[in-house]
């Protein structure tokens, strides 16, 4: 509520400048002449009111709720009970204190962390609101929220984390599942291959190696990389693809439905919150992520949520050692 609010009040007081400064551009025509000196500075004002009004909009989209504490002054930590089950990255967490270790996945399109309702009871965690989540299918899945918890994860503990409770995480092995609590504040290196998750301060990374560095951009909490696809008897297509380490697909995107290639049914969304639902899924010829070309993999269409439509799934991105760095707005692909 308070974000639409700033964005209202934002719209307005912009809708209020420009207004005023047409106005003044238009008595400067009549007074001065269309090409003077004095109409190209009212032009300047103008445009430099209409960047700095709506600049600010785009940055209440992307809140980090949670605080990273560094035991003992580290800048940079590995964390523990890391371990890969087929292209998911498992990691161990802590609660409030508890000291039962619980197995998390590492989902880079988990906007929200999430805890199985009977751990959330065994731990003794109430719930003091209600909410809902949103995945790959279609509708909402109704939550309770345990408000402002701490997650300690190895050395690294994560401070004001809401968990949103749910009947099913869709996973045998986890019982919760983070991604943008653990990713928004810092530097998170995922290596599919050893298998790692390193945590560091933002402060403290430089990085000297050869990997392509990607522009991240966001949907609200959802990271999107570029790239461009092929799928048999269509041109290749280059859009922006949701990174999402905990999808086990390839590469998706609408452009299979023209497909001259084969194509058969499938159920869209399964397995994530939500409803799933008829699609397709077919070959594709190639996906190009910075430098690195993916030979032929599956691509499908589509999810019950458009925003997901285009998205990248662990079967690519366990071919990279990856590098997060939300605060810069970037990600970096090392291809093994």
């Amino acid at each position: 509520m308070r974000t639409a609010l700033f964005r209202f009040s934002v719209r307005a007081a912009f809708l209020y400048v420009r207004v005023c400064a047409f106005e003044f551009l238009l008595r400067c025509h009549s007074m001065f002449g269309a090409r003077s000196w004095a109409c190209g500075v009212c032009s300047f004002v103008i445009v430099t009111c209409h960047l700095s009004l709506v600049t600010p909009a785009f940055a209440a989209d992307q809140p980090c709720p949670a605080k990273p504490q560094f035991n003992n002054g580290q800048e940079s930590v590995r964390l523990p009970g890391v371990r890969r089950i087929e292209n998911h990255l498992l990691v161990s967490v802590r609660i409030n204190g508890n000291k039962e270790e619980l197995s998390f996945i590492f989902d880079t399109g988990a906007g929200r962390t999430v805890l199985d309702r009977r751990v959330a009871t065994r731990l003794g965690l109430r719930a003091t609101a209600k909410s809902s989540i949103g995945g790959v299918g279609t509708g909402r899945v109704d939550v309770d929220v345990v408000n402002n918890a701490s997650l300690q994860l190895g050395e690294l503990r994560l401070d004001g984390v809401n968990l949103n409770l749910v009947n099913d995480v869709h996973e045998q092995s986890s019982v919760g599942i983070i991604g943008y609590d653990l990713l928004c504040a810092n530097v998170v290196t995922l290596d599919y291959k050893e298998p790692s998750l390193v945590v560091t301060k933002p402060s403290a990374f430089q990085y000297r190696g050869r990997g392509d560095v990607l522009p991240l951009k966001f949907k609200g909490r959802w990271p999107y990389v570029p790239g461009t696809l092929k799928v048999p008897g269509v041109d290749p297509v280059t859009d922006d693809f949701l990174v999402d380490t905990g999808s086990d697909d390839a590469v998706n995107h609408p452009i299979i439905r023209q497909s001259k290639g084969e194509l058969r049914q499938t159920e869209t969304g399964a397995g994530g919150f939500g409803d799933s639902q008829r699609g397709v899924i077919g070959p594709n010829e190639w996906f190009q992520l910075g430098s690195t070309t993916i030979g032929p993999t599956t691509s499908a269409c589509c999810a019950g949520n458009d925003d997901v439509n285009r998205q990248l799934g662990a079967a690519v991105l366990s071919q990279f050692r990856i590098i997060f760095n939300y605060p810069e707005h970037s990600a970096i692909f090392e291809k093994y």
